[in-house]
């Protein structure tokens, strides 16, 4: 739960500082790099605590067994 804060927490505070057309380079490019890499870190975490990384059994399709047999 650390880690979704922490990266909640980035990406706020990258959005409120960047700003597209501006002149410094922070909010121009830094901010808005930040912005992209926490809302990747967030899909990340987001797809872990899921589950959806884990593997499944090829032969298992809706409770059916469809593999070939002797």
């Amino acid at each position: 739960m650390k880690s979704l804060l922490l990266i909640l927490t980035a990406l706020a505070l990258s959005w409120h500082f960047s700003e597209l057309g501006a002149e410094d380079a922070v909010q121009g490019i830094v901010a808005p790099l930040g912005v992209v890499i926490s809302l990747i870190a967030l899909a990340l975490w987001l797809v872990l605590k899921a589950g959806f990384g884990t593997k499944t059994n090829s032969r298992d399709v809706g409770g059916a067994d469809i593999g070939g047999g002797d």
